[in-house]
């Protein structure tokens, strides 16, 4: 028993070290009234940084090389008041922290960032594995269908913190697969090969 504890303990530090990692690695400051630092260090490739207004329309969108740092800055000065969204993609995860915008001047939404963890789906011998942290713990729905675009699978409403299932492919004829994630206002597509 004391062992399983253990390594539940250990388990929970990794995954804490984790998000505390990706956490400190974005960094959104108000400068002035009307301009917004985003700071980026460790940047993977392919790491993607937007900035967007409140019905998702993006203002700025840009896919970033390998480099130990990056930063942008952003004047809205002459942008609409509202409200508005500083992104950064991975791989793994998308980090959402809103900003404000009114004739005050722009500030940041207090204790507000969010993290979306992407969903993961692994293939290993016509086995699919699929996980996601729903760490927000909304309705997720999963939908999986076939080349032809016919229905094989769908989960609705789950909101586990930890969403796992694994799929059986080994029956099905070979071809491509697309899992469909939808949770709130954003829907994940990954797409898998038998």
């Amino acid at each position: 028993m004391r062992r399983v504890i253990n390594v539940c303990l250990i388990a929970v530090v990794i995954i804490t070290s984790n998000i505390a990692n990706a956490a400190g690695r974005v960094s959104v400051e108000i400068t002035n009234s009307s301009m917004v630092n985003v700071s980026l260090t460790e940047v993977e490739k392919g790491e993607k940084l937007f900035l967007k207004d409140y019905d998702g329309e993006v203002l700025f969108n840009v896919t970033l090389d390998a480099t130990p740092s990056y930063q942008k800055y952003f004047n809205l000065s002459n942008v609409s008041d509202g409200i508005y969204f500083v992104e950064t993609e991975t791989p793994y995860e998308i980090k959402v922290t809103p900003l404000l915008k009114n004739q005050k001047g722009v500030s940041l939404v207090n204790q507000s960032a969010v993290t979306v963890f992407k969903p993961l789906v692994k293939t290993d011998n016509n086995i699919i594995k699929v996980m996601f942290n729903n760490t927000e713990k909304s309705p997720l729905n999963l939908t999986i269908y076939d080349s032809d675009f016919r229905l094989l699978e769908e989960v609705t409403g789950n909101e586990d913190s930890l969403f796992k299932r694994t799929y059986d492919f080994s029956k099905m004829p070979k071809g491509e697969y697309e899992f469909y994630f939808s949770l709130k206002d954003r829907t994940f597509i990954k797409k898998v090969s038998i």
